[in-house]
């Protein structure tokens, strides 16, 4: 009979804490361990355990492992910049999303067997390697399986990630989650440590190698998958940008200069401006060709990402996908493990994925503030300005996800999210100072219980994205963080936010 998987304590303890509290106990009784000391980085490690060993993956990409562990980084990192007992917030959003996965029917019962890797520990890395992309690329699952612990004990995590990157960069065309879902859960590792790698892993490798779920053609989703389809099977021509452009000249210039600042706006403009943003690989990877380094080509991409994020009508919460997916990218350039190639094909398949390209048809609002309407504002002090922007964001119309008509893909902003960002605008414009705006930013996200850890990510890939862009162009992350908190913090229900601070003071 085959074993389940398990863990040393004390860790193995706090899964179990996770996977079999009640849910309607496990924000109190998650509240009480972390006020009694323990540590929030050891409760985001259980809850990705415990929501990795115990849930089935979904069809689709919401449910089971996917979001609670893609949270995990970002929930991390807002809880070190909030202070006192508001900094357990997020943690507990975290434990409580994973609890919920788990109890479930759509996601549970189920069981993580342990693996034995067998004669494959004795096999040298390259041998394991191949075998590892092979079996990847042939989505037969258990094989990789066994491959990834064998490989865990000698290679390193850029090894790994290379080789999963291969299957994962091109089905971002099928679904951003393919994609994302892996670089989050390295993310997630590089959190809460990665001695916990072996089963946090296995869900996204089973995520890639798994058949997508396919429609009948006809209807919206029917359509969906066509087109998504039709852009899988053109990556190819990434594979061409990047040979025949990107890398025909040798490795081009990494590292960004002063000097580039005029041609990455230039290019941000044009990746605002463009019809499609699966138009905006050959403007990437001209600009490469032209000279521009590979680090100033992701700073116009997360430049021209916000400034199209301002463009959009969307009011869904779970629109985040410009920011994260060009953080990610980001993230992987920093990783130098990984070949130049590998990196490149990523940076430029940003526009391919169905949650970035699904915004083409929203991009109705003015992309900037005019001066006219700053004219309009009146004078405020920082202080009193960011009470405005924290009233404006609270003040939204409240938008009641189970009472929700049709899909949520389809929500539009409210016009007050406008005002919101007009705010925002003239704080950037009065030069205020940006760490107590993303203090407050990181502090509204925490009413957050619907989005899935969407809110959360978002929230610190614009604060990273915002602190990675030269001064002249920053602003465009810290609007958009108002932008989407504007759209989701008036989402309800908020029953864990709720629960959790009625217990603040206790």
């Amino acid at each position: 009979m085959p074993q389940l998987v398990s863990f040393e304590e004390p860790i193995e303890n706090l899964v179990q804490f996770v996977e079999e509290t009640p849910p309607a106990e496990i924000v109190e009784a998650t509240f009480r361990k972390l006020r009694a000391g323990e540590a929030p980085n050891e409760m985001l490690a259980a809850a990705g355990l415990a929501v990795s060993r115990s849930t089935e993956l979904p069809n689709l990409h919401h449910g089971g492992p996917v979001h609670p562990v893609a949270g995990l980084y970002a929930i991390s990192k807002l809880g070190e910049r909030l202070n006192g007992e508001q900094a357990m917030l997020p943690a507990i959003q975290s434990v409580a999303l994973a609890n919920k996965h788990i109890h479930s029917p759509e996601m549970g019962p189920a069981a993580l067997a342990a693996i034995d890797p067998g004669s494959l520990i004795e096999k040298n890395k390259t041998e394991l390697l191949e075998a590892f992309t092979e079996a990847l690329q042939a989505r037969v699952s258990p094989t990789a399986e066994r491959h990834l612990v064998a490989l865990l004990k000698v290679a390193e995590p850029d090894d790994i990630l290379e080789a999963m990157l291969s299957v994962a960069t091109p089905r971002n065309a099928l679904d951003d989650h393919y994609f994302l879902y892996l670089v989050y859960a390295f993310r997630g590792l590089d959190a809460v440590g990665w001695r916990h790698a072996e089963v946090m892993l296995r869900p996204p490798l089973r995520f890639l190698t798994r058949h997508p779920k396919m429609e009948p053609p006809g209807g919206e989703r029917g359509a969906i998958i066509a087109d998504g389809i039709a852009h899988y099977r053109e990556y190819g021509d990434l594979e061409s940008l990047v040979d025949d452009r990107c890398l025909a000249n040798g490795d081009p210039r990494f590292e960004t200069t002063a000097a580039e600042t005029a041609t990455i706006d230039a290019l941000a403009d044009s990746i605002l401006n463009a019809d499609r943003t699966a138009s905006v690989a050959p403007l990437l990877a001209d600009a490469i060709a032209d000279g521009l380094s590979v680090m100033g080509c992701c700073e116009a991409l997360s430049i021209g990402a916000g400034r199209r994020y301002l463009r959009t009508k969307s009011g869904n919460p779970f629109d985040v996908h410009y920011h994260t997916g060009a953080n990610a990218r980001r993230y992987l350039l920093s990783r130098e493990g990984l070949t130049l190639r590998t990196r490149l094909l990523a940076l430029l398949s940003w526009g391919f994925g169905y949650e970035v390209r699904h915004l083409d048809g929203t991009l109705t609002w003015p992309s900037h503030v005019s001066a006219e309407e700053l004219g309009e504002l009146p004078a405020r002090s920082q202080q009193d300005l960011l009470k405005a922007i924290s009233e404006s964001i609270i003040g939204q119309p409240v938008l009641d996800l189970d009472r929700l008509e049709g899909s949520i893909a389809d929500v539009v902003a409210a016009p007050s999210v406008r005002d919101t960002v007009v705010l925002a605008e003239q704080y950037v414009s009065l030069g205020y100072d940006v760490a107590p705006f993303f203090d407050l930013m990181a502090d509204l996200v925490c009413r957050d219980d619907m989005s899935e850890m969407h809110a959360y990510k978002m929230q610190q890939a614009a604060y990273e994205e915002f602190h990675a862009t030269r001064a002249p162009y920053r602003g465009v992350h810290l609007v958009s963080a108002a932008k989407h908190a504007a759209t989701v913090t008036q989402m309800r229900p908020q029953t864990v936010y709720s629960q959790a601070t009625a217990l603040l003071g206790d």
